[in-house]
């Protein structure tokens, strides 16, 4: 099996993942948690890439790198929300799934790490960013311009004045151009008599080439239409779209396998394969068709699930 194919089935870390998401409370205060057992925590200038990556793309990956070398950040971090604004709904590849490819794209890079934080709103996730890294660092938001406007607009906010002090009291904004908002929309946009105040915490990034086009939604759009994106992916993600069947029914059956296995997490973290388990249950025989059954169930017995899976998978 290729060492990409092991991390995708690597089942311990999947749930150490899985540990890590439902230990964040997304009512609580703000909270963050380092994937990266080896944090940089002096680092001066950081830069947060904060997302759903549903999936993580290249221009994901190219915002990151330009605005490293741009602002002289010391590292980026990728930061996923149990909660993205706007898109509330977990849908697609699994929170698990995500961190398991955004950490493995980090490691790559050698320059960037992950964290998993409970609060979608960027002043939020200011404060819990906070708590990682102490008062020495400034951190650096690394948003496109849609979210500039998002951030802006008031209609998030009980109250917006307070939010975004608080937000800038934390860090700052590197927006990138966004088709079709540039730097003259930035620029008219902090005129405005109730932004102005923030301009000197929001810099402008004139991203090269045409990523700022890319987008993840149109990227799952094609997949399940199953138009050619592999130029959009990084090949980790491309790898793991084509063996997962991510996007599509097939991939169900991972998600499925994933929450029913979970209870089951001290014996089967290091004696399931969970490929022959997505395999077995894709089978039209008799035995797939049994596995289905019992991973469907409402209220699945784990004692059950576990002996089928030892008498009838091995």
């Amino acid at each position: 099996m290729a060492l990409f194919q092991q991390a995708a089935y690597d089942l311990k870390r999947l749930f150490d993942f899985r540990t890590i998401l439902t230990g964040l409370d997304p009512g609580g205060a703000p909270q963050a948690v380092s994937l990266d057992p080896h944090p940089k925590r002096d680092a001066k200038r950081v830069g947060v890439l904060s997302g759903s990556f549903n999936p993580l793309t290249r221009a994901h990956l190219e915002l990151a790198r330009q605005a490293k070398e741009s602002f002289q950040l010391d590292s980026v971090l990728f930061a996923l929300s149990l909660v993205t604004i706007d898109k509330e709904r977990v849908e697609g590849i699994s929170l698990e799934d995500r961190l398991l490819l955004l950490s493995t794209v980090a490691e790559e890079l050698g320059w960037a790490s992950v964290v998993a934080v409970n609060r979608g709103l960027y002043f939020e996730q200011a404060r819990a960013l906070r708590s990682l890294f102490g008062g020495k660092a400034r951190l650096f938001f690394i948003v496109g311009m849609d979210k500039v406007m998002q951030i802006f607009d008031p209609r998030y906010y009980e109250d917006r004045d307070k939010a975004l002090a608080a937000l800038f009291t934390e860090a700052s904004l590197i927006a990138a151009r966004r088709p079709p908002w540039g730097e003259e929309e930035l620029q008219r946009l902090l005129g405005r008599p109730e932004n102005c105040g923030y301009q000197d915490r929001v810099y402008f990034l004139d991203l090269a080439g045409e990523l700022g086009r890319v987008s993840s939604s149109a990227i799952r759009s094609g997949v399940e239409k199953d138009r050619a994106v592999q130029n959009q992916l990084p090949e980790v993600v491309h790898q793991f779209i084509l063996e997962t069947g991510a996007y599509g029914p097939r991939y169900d059956l991972r998600r499925l396998l994933l929450d029913r296995l979970y209870a089951l997490r001290e014996w089967a973290g290091t004696g399931v394969d969970l490929k022959k388990l997505v395999d077995v249950a894709g089978e039209d025989g008799q035995r797939g068709q049994k596995f289905r059954d019992l991973l469907s169930s409402s209220v699945p017995a784990p004692g059950e699930l576990k002996d089928f899976i030892l008498k009838s998978v091995g």
